[in-house]
């Protein structure tokens, strides 16, 4: 009778070579998810752009100061700007967080920095993003055009303005905060069950750029706002990837092993 640890491949078993070849087998397969999800999104995207590019070209942007004007509502330019920088950092902030993440994961430069170090400026990027989003976020209440009430950030794809784009939006930053929040419960439900909740920021990235490329049209130009924007978004796949899709020789010195006093 075959028992069924047997039966299960052990990654301790075998050659080096064929335990890296177990593990990338393994690290693989958490993929699945993320391309999924990924293919979503894309989908979510062309969808909008087709729509988009249907409308009338003479039209204005919903939400812009010319669209409040057509309409006879009080424009504060202001508050736009304050959006506006709020927004930039924050998408800044996350752009860091994401790739510091990366590092803390990796281990890179743990010979010149402390650990405890980069996993301190890690948590102080992050509370900045979430801070400065949700900043972002208020000053469309104070904006009457968009006509976004309170609830309507706690309720993703409930109203204003926009409401996929801005939904996108709200359910990513939410997501974010979720994720920023389960490190309080890291001990509680153990490290890779934490961990694996944690690579949900991926997603939360992806729906907020997303977000970012369909609210306005000045992302999908050729200018420094969408040179800003596109360079984020490759410096996030980029570490994403490399966080996915380790080298053998990392492996191989066993980079991914659980870390101690609950740091990843």
């Amino acid at each position: 009778m075959t028992l069924l640890s047997d039966a299960v491949p052990r990654i301790d078993a075998g050659t080096p070579s064929d335990r890296v070849r177990i593990r990338i087998r393994i690290r693989t397969r958490s993929l699945v998810p993320a391309g999924v999800v990924a293919a979503v999104l894309a989908l979510a995207l062309v969808l909008f752009l087709f729509l988009a590019q249907s409308a009338s070209a003479t039209a204005p942007i919903p939400g812009s100061p010319l669209d409040a004007y057509d309409k006879g509502i009080p424009y504060d330019v202001g508050v736009h700007k304050i959006a506006r920088l709020a927004a930039m950092i924050s998408y800044a902030l996350m752009v860091a967080t994401m790739v510091l993440g990366v590092v803390l994961r990796m281990r890179y430069f743990q010979r010149y920095v402390n650990r405890r170090t980069v996993y301190g400026a890690h948590m102080t990027l992050a509370l900045s993003t979430l801070t400065f989003g949700a900043l972002h976020g208020l000053t469309f209440c104070y904006q009457p055009v968009w006509d976004i009430r309170l609830a309507n950030l706690l309720l993703p794809f409930t109203g204003g303005l926009q409401r996929m784009p801005v939904g996108f939006g709200i359910l990513g930053t939410e997501l974010a905060i979720a994720v920023g929040c389960s490190v309080w419960l890291q001990q509680r439900i153990g490290y890779r069950r934490w961990l694996r909740f944690h690579q949900f920021a991926y997603v939360a990235f992806g729906l907020i750029w997303l977000h970012i490329f369909t609210v306005h049209p000045e992302p999908r130009h050729t200018n420094l706002v969408a040179l800003a924007v596109a360079a984020g978004a490759l410096g996030c796949l980029l570490a994403f990837l490399i966080r996915a899709l380790p080298s053998s020789s990392r492996l191989r010195r066993g980079t991914f092993t659980n870390s101690v006093d609950g740091i990843q």
